[in-house]
């Protein structure tokens, strides 16, 4: 199971690469990058072992059709976060040309890393 520090660096890492996709990153180094981010991050696993024998097709197609509408819904909102970052730094840059998003986003990663072993300690 992915823990919560690990899902937040996933949400960073696809800012990352969102934000390389507009300085000119190929369209399938995009979507590569975006596979191995959201692996593990937008499954769901629903425990189903106490539902009695009797029911139990009926409630893993319904357990099958929650996880797949709370997958959309997961993905489009993180959709529309990314849009609106890339947005916002491309505004920052404007302002600020010597802005450097990639290192912004780099010491937020390493800093969710930090909290989780400050987490585990």
């Amino acid at each position: 199971m992915i823990s919560r520090t690990e899902v937040m660096q996933a949400g960073v890492g696809i800012l990352t690469v969102a934000h390389g996709a507009t300085r000119g990153s190929t369209t399938a180094d995009i979507k590569e990058a975006l596979t191995v981010l959201r692996q593990g991050v937008l499954d769901l696993h629903i425990d189903i072992s106490n539902v009695p024998n009797e029911c139990d097709t009926v409630v893993r197609q319904v357990a099958q059709e929650v996880a797949e509408e709370l997958s959309r819904r997961a993905q489009q909102m993180v959709n529309g976060c990314v849009k609106a970052f890339v947005e916002v730094a491309a505004a920052y840059e404007r302002d600020c040309p010597d802005a450097d998003i990639p290192a912004i986003l780099q010491k937020a990663s390493l800093d969710l890393a930090t909290e989780q072993l400050d987490d585990e300690t």
